[in-house]
């Protein structure tokens, strides 16, 4: 599989990954990412200490700021997606996550 092909799906999902932190859904990140409840809050962590507040904005990705890499050691690939709000600020936080079967995989969101 190449990167275009899997690119409109790890973008769906990633979307969605975004959309389960906005609403601070932890059964669905739990469920569906793999997120455990230790990420869970070091996220959240992350967050509160970029924004300097525990009432986040909503946030997304964009197909523009969304690049996906194959890995030399397997046969996943490895997407950063630059975060902005919903009112299309860019922040300087961009998401890691891994797609290899179909599936996706946080890593982390990181300042960058």
């Amino acid at each position: 599989m190449t990167a275009e092909k899997i690119s409109p799906i790890a973008f769906k999902l990633s979307s969605e990954l975004i959309e389960n932190i906005n609403a601070k859904d932890f059964e669905n990140l739990k469920t569906n990412f793999g997120i455990n409840s230790a990420v869970f809050e070091e996220t959240k962590k992350e967050l509160f200490d970029y924004f300097e507040t525990e009432n986040l904005p909503k946030l997304k990705i964009l197909e523009t700021h969304f690049s996906i890499f194959k890995y030399n050691t397997t046969e996943g690939f490895g997407i950063e997606a630059k975060i902005f709000t919903l009112d299309n600020k860019e922040t300087e936080l961009t998401l890691h996550t891994e797609f290899y079967n179909n599936t996706l995989r946080f890593k982390l969101i990181e300042v960058m």
